[in-house]
């Protein structure tokens, strides 16, 4: 399955129900969201923190048949999606994997929202960078620029939400979504640390395409 598994400059995509890959990702996705929507400890907080994870989900199915993402690209959004739900399930502030790094580092805050944020550009700038190639036909060096570019307005953007839904929901739901834990530096840190996820993998897979082009044969033309 996995040596199939098809990249952003790899062409072919396989009709969803003849790609046993993306619908293993789907089915296992819908399990464990549902398994963690039943033992958050917080359901209004597990309701907000998904809205967008459901509105993601909706623009998925009905873009699937203008542009068909590459295998790999969907793995990257299972990943993304899953450490996401994974944190809404205990309101991201009493995650258990968060405490746990709080505790041996002697950390002031749970991180956990911090790991999200830096996976959400590490691992959506691919697709990003994968719909600018082969939708736009976006090519040379902004392929590479344009994904850390949008996720850092993204980032801005999600930021705005998270104030938006505090003004307008209870006090303790906003503390709660909103989770800066008392730093006031929390926006910026969370965006700051976006840019470095998407910067790092695009850069990564700058360099991979250069050497991988770089070790091609020779051909000579006449």
């Amino acid at each position: 399955m996995f040596k199939n598994i098809s990249t952003a400059t790899k062409a072919g995509r396989l009709p969803f129900s003849t790609n046993g890959f993306l619908i293993t990702l789907v089915i296992s996705f819908v399990a464990l969201w549902f398994f963690m929507y039943i033992n958050c400890i917080d359901v209004t907080d597990w309701f907000i923190e998904n809205m967008l994870v459901f509105i993601f989900s909706v623009w998925c199915i009905l873009s699937y048949r203008r542009f068909t993402f590459s295998d790999l690209s969907y793995l990257f959004f299972f990943l993304f999606l899953l450490l996401h739900i994974f944190g809404a399930m205990y309101a991201y502030t009493q995650n258990p994997v968060g405490e746990y790094f709080q505790e041996k580092y002697n950390l002031w805050r749970n991180p956990y929202d911090r790991v999200v944020h830096f996976g959400f550009g590490f691992l959506l700038a691919y697709p990003l960078h994968e719909y600018l190639l082969n939708r736009l036909n976006v090519k040379g060096r902004w392929q590479y620029i344009l994904p850390v570019e949008i996720t850092l307005s993204l980032a801005c953007i999600f930021e705005l939400i998270e104030w938006t839904v505090a003004e307008l929901t209870t006090k303790e739901t906003g503390e709660t979504y909103v989770a800066t834990q008392g730093d006031v530096w929390d926006a910026h840190k969370d965006i700051a640390l976006a840019v470095a996820g998407a910067a790092i993998t695009m850069l990564a897979l700058f360099i991979y395409r250069r050497q991988k082009k770089s070790k091609q044969p020779f051909t000579a033309t006449v």
